[in-house]
């Protein structure tokens, strides 16, 4: 069964479906778990990789759930070395993502 919900915008009617928001949310939660367990695991603090490893495509749904996420606060992305999709990144939750995770965990 699909859910779906029609909005009015710029008097386009645009539809969405709901199981792909929560696909999506679920995806940036995955993601802030992987990053909590790393934070609090003792031999990592953050994710380590190349680009390509980490977000597999440019503008992939992975890839825009990492963008979001840096854009909100939650992570923090530092660029360390190499270039395009092989430039390796280092991921690690901040402070508000940890309250952000521990919160939506309450809520379940």
């Amino acid at each position: 069964m699909f859910l779906t919900i029609v909005i009015l915008l710029k008097g386009d009617f645009k539809v969405i479906d709901i199981e792909q928001v929560r696909e999506r949310k679920k995806l940036r939660l995955d993601i802030l778990a992987e990053l909590y367990q790393l934070w609090f695991g003792g031999e990592s603090s953050s994710l380590v990789g190349t680009k390509r490893d980490i977000y597999q495509e440019r503008n992939t749904e992975r890839h825009l759930a990492y963008h979001y996420l840096v854009c909100s606060g939650l992570i923090d992305i530092t660029p360390m070395d190499g270039k395009g999709m092989d430039e390796v990144l280092s991921i690690s939750i901040t402070a508000k993502g940890i309250e952000f995770l521990e919160s939506n965990l309450k809520n379940e």
